[in-house]
């Protein structure tokens, strides 16, 4: 092998990893205090969704019709398994993006993170706690 393939192997070596990671959003969060994450540890840790005997195409119909109508947010892709979200406060038009992982044993992944600023005041983890509640209400309105 000449020295220039050297150089460039390494690069080579990495491209499927990127590859891999462009189909599934990051869920950690950073260190600050603006993000609350299913898979995150700490105080970041929020419980992810559960949806017991739901498919995930009914489960991506649920979330889809819960965020669609919730007042501020704007959902800006979404495929089979994954919903993205963006909420844009009313007054200072900050931005906070929710990602959403549907697995398929009923489970949601969840993360929902300020684009700036160090605090959030607790407005993530509501938003989660918001989208929990709204979801277990419209179940059992279709239950009655």
């Amino acid at each position: 092998m000449n020295k220039s393939a050297h150089r460039f192997l390494p690069l080579l070596l990495l491209l499927p990893s990127l590859w891999l990671k462009a189909d599934s959003p990051e869920l950690t969060c950073p260190e600050s205090p603006n993000c609350v994450s299913s898979l995150a540890s700490g105080k970041q840790n929020i419980a992810p969704l559960f949806f017991y005997g739901s498919d995930t195409s009914q489960i991506k119909d649920k979330l889809m019709v819960t965020l669609q109508n919730w007042p501020n947010a704007e959902v800006i892709s979404s495929n089979d398994q994954i919903i993205i979200t963006v909420f844009t406060t009313p007054w200072l038009k900050f931005k906070d993006d929710l990602i959403l992982i549907i697995r398929p044993n009923g489970t949601v992944d969840v993360r929902s993170s300020s684009r700036v600023g160090h605090y959030d005041f607790g407005t993530n983890r509501r938003r989660i706690e918001l989208l929990r509640t709204a979801l277990a209400d419209e179940e059992s309105t279709e239950a009655e």
